[in-house]
């Protein structure tokens, strides 16, 4: 059962739609891969409005987890664009059936805001906790939030428009993607895999298995992936289980 918190992570920016909830995606391999990405999106906009609304509320005790937590975001998030940019995005428009360039939009919009996200990410590298300063933060993060989550959305209809791809190149298509998260997967167990899952809610849209993962994973990632930034945990919006939780940190807004 889903947990009532007037302040959460599904806000201020608007969480995305999966095309699962209203479509069938088992049809086509593009319907699936944009519906992955759209819970992923929706992952990395929980992960941003987390740290939105606790950073003007951290205990100077606490900001140097807050702001591993808050790089090791920017980080995902960053390297997820450079590996759509350099392997993923070229890859499906070698399809026979996609036009090159018919990807080419999103890659822009990257553009929009992934300075500010470097800045985002500068910041919580380089800031000490007796300079941390939580309006800054939100700055921050207001001055290229709104592009990016236009950005997130309008992929997952670019995604979805990959149906195109010439009948035959179906498993193609299909293996681009499982070749990039193959990828993904290759990145720090003991950051990624935690911060992702705390991102994630399997409530969502009445209930959801994103990521699909073996059975006993989470055990492996709580008890063992998860121990070294453990600290920096705490401000995930859901437990390693994908269970949503109160925020710690909300000062008087909760």
């Amino acid at each position: 059962m889903a947990i009532s918190i007037s302040k959460w992570a599904d806000g201020p920016l608007e969480l995305i739609e999966t095309p699962s909830a209203t479509r069938q995606i088992a049809d086509h391999p593009a319907h699936y891969v944009a519906n992955e990405m759209a819970f992923a999106h929706n992952a990395m906009l929980r992960g941003l409005n987390a740290i939105y609304l606790q950073a003007p509320y951290i205990p100077r005790a606490d900001v140097a987890d807050f702001l591993f937590f808050v790089a090791s975001w920017a980080s995902w998030v960053h390297d997820h664009h450079i590996l759509e940019e350099t392997r993923m995005f070229p890859g499906f428009e070698r399809i026979p059936g996609i036009r090159p360039g018919q990807l080419s939009q999103n890659i822009e919009q990257h553009h929009l805001f992934s300075a500010g996200l470097d800045d985002l990410k500068k910041y919580a590298t380089n800031t000490t906790a007796v300079e941390y300063d939580g309006k800054t933060l939100r700055e921050l993060i207001g001055s290229f939030s709104t592009h990016m989550r236009q950005h997130l959305a309008d992929e997952i209809d670019t995604l979805w428009s990959l149906e195109c791809c010439e009948k035959g190149q179906e498993k193609n298509l299909l293996k681009v993607y499982k070749d990039c998260e193959a990828e993904a997967a290759k990145q720090d167990k003991t950051v990624v895999p935690p911060m992702v899952l705390g991102l994630c809610d399997k409530t969502f849209q009445g209930g959801n298995s994103w990521p699909a993962i073996p059975m006993g994973s989470e055990y492996i990632v709580h008890y063992i992936f998860g121990r070294k930034h453990r600290g920096a945990w705490r401000f995930l919006p859901s437990d390693t289980f994908r269970r949503p939780r109160m925020l710690p940190f909300l000062g008087n807004d909760k």
